[in-house]
């Protein structure tokens, strides 16, 4: 078994097919090290990356054994084995560290620090350790075979499936996620989560905890849970749900919510619960420059000027150019008055 030694520089190893079975130490310095260049003539390899900011491209699934060590890592697996004994297992060690694979059944550990998985979501097992870490499934959209299937994924129960099939994944001490472009289903846990629909038409619900959710693009439906959450709708005809606490219904554009029957409905606005809207980085008139914001004028109807906020009929409507018609609208259910103190304006 060929063994390599590195210093505290930066090292470059390449594995090629007549070093099988390799054992490497690379000790400090940002090094890089490709694992299995040949596929299966490699594999059964052990790294010891070190300190600093190292980077692992391991081409093969197959019996790897790797520490990437301290400092800011980034591991990049693109083996497959659907073998039972041919798995690999790799420990991020301190550090900010990233996993991006689309390995079958394969072991990760965050360890320490703010760790983010990517996965394209077969059978892997990914444990964030401390930290505030994220599991990813974006790059299934570019799998050849689960493009367009969409993910399951629940941080209360720590697992994610990939829709339509018998893929699974554990997730243990993760406290985020990232969906795929395809229509997902995304559960927080009872902390605090920050969860990501991407495109597709998504479910997220957010549960316990003080929760931040993003819709994405896509008619999506977000749902609080208990605690003071944000509800990001983003593009598409959103429905959203606070649920009980504090929230903050948060729109960004006037793209989130347009002004026709494909506007966004907040289905349980409560004043009593202390719930806002925030319209504060939308430009309310773009007549100037920079971010100017909204006069709300009750119930009265436009005037011609930008900048005008009303509320009518249930529905919240915003002039931003002042031609006198609405340019977005957010329809507030079981509302029938809204008052300036609703918005952040």
């Amino acid at each position: 078994m060929p063994t390599f030694y590195g210093n505290d520089y930066d090292n470059t190893v390449y594995q090629d097919d007549y070093d099988s079975d390799l054992t490497v130490y690379t000790y400090g310095g940002d090094d890089r090290i490709f694992l299995n260049l040949v596929g299966k003539y490699g594999g059964f390899n052990t790294v010891y990356a070190g300190a600093d900011d190292d980077l692992v491209r391991n081409s093969f699934e197959g019996g790897n054994k790797i520490d990437l060590g301290s400092g800011n890592d980034s591991y990049v697996a693109t083996g497959f084995s659907t073998s039972s004994k041919l798995y690999d297992v790799v420990y991020a060690g301190s550090g900010n560290d990233s996993f991006e694979v689309s390995t079958y059944h394969s072991d990760y550990y965050g360890e320490t620090g703010n760790d983010a998985f990517f996965s394209v979501g077969y059978r892997n097992y990914f444990n964030g350790g401390s930290g505030t870490d994220t599991i990813s499934y974006e790059t299934q959209d570019e799998d050849d075979d689960l493009a367009g299937l969409g993910v399951a994924i629940d941080l209360g129960k720590g697992s994610a499936q990939t829709l339509g099939t018998s893929y699974k994944e554990t997730l243990v001490s993760i406290e985020n996620a990232i969906g795929t472009g395809a229509s997902d289903k995304i559960y927080g846990s009872s902390g605090a989560n920050k969860l990501w629909g991407d495109d597709g038409n998504d479910l997220i619900d957010g549960k316990g905890g003080n929760d931040t959710l993003y819709g994405g693009a896509g008619n999506d439906d977000l749902y609080g849970g208990s605690g003071n959450d944000k509800l990001y709708g983003g593009s598409g005809n959103d429905h959203l749900y606070g649920g009980s606490g504090a929230d903050m219904f948060v729109f960004t554009s006037i793209a989130d919510s347009k002004a026709n029957s494909s506007r966004d409905i907040i289905l349980d606005f409560s004043r009593a619960e202390d719930d806002y809207i925030d319209l504060r980085s939308i430009d309310a008139d773009t007549t100037f420059g920079g971010n100017q914001s909204f006069d709300f004028i009750g119930s009265k109807g436009f005037s011609g000027e930008a900048g005008e906020l009303r509320f009518s009929g249930g529905i919240v409507s915003g002039d931003v150019n002042g031609d006198g018609y609405a340019d977005f609208q957010i329809k507030i259910a079981g509302q029938t008055k809204m008052y300036d103190s609703d918005f952040f304006l």
